[in-house]
Formats: structure tokens, C-alpha cells, sequence
């Protein structure tokens, strides 16, 4: 095996799986980071505690974009 290929797979990994101050986290949500830290101090969305810290991991900001996505709305029919 490439030494290489081993450290970049590694890196990848690592950076899959960083943890985001509700700042980073507002930027890629495109919400708030008020919004964040109101919705996650009352446990309606999901987050993470490193003790005292509050931390959004990717899968927790894909989880809250798909609690946002509203269905598309039926159309009018016509008479």
C-alpha cells in the first residue's frame, strides 16, 4: 500500500468528522447561530455536548436541513 493513499484516507476521514461551533454550523445551514443554540438548548434538533461546548456534526446539520424541507404544495385545479 502507498503511504500516501493511507494519510489522505485518513484526512478524509478526519475532516468527515469535525465538529462545528454553532457559527460554522449557521454558515453551512444557512440559519442563524442564535437559531441554532436557542433549538439545540431545548433539544428539538440535533447536536452534540463536549461538555459544557454545544457541537454540530455534519450528520446532525444534514438532519436539520431535512426537518426544514417542506413538501411542495398541490396546485389549484381549475373549474
Amino acid at each position: 500500500m502507498d503511504d500516501t493513499n493511507d494519510e489522505a484516507r485518513v484526512a478524509d476521514q478526519a475532516q468527515e468528522q469535525i465538529l462545528y461551533k454553532a457559527e460554522e454550523a449557521a454558515k453551512i445551514v444557512q440559519l442563524t447561530a442564535y437559531w441554532l443554540r436557542s433549538r439545540a438548548g431545548k433539544g428539538l434538533i440535533p447536536h452534540r455536548r463536549v461538555g459544557r461546548l454545544l457541537r454540530f456534526a455534519r450528520e446532525d446539520l444534514e438532519a436539520i436541513k431535512d426537518m426544514s424541507a417542506q413538501p411542495a404544495k398541490a396546485g389549484r385545479e381549475s373549474a
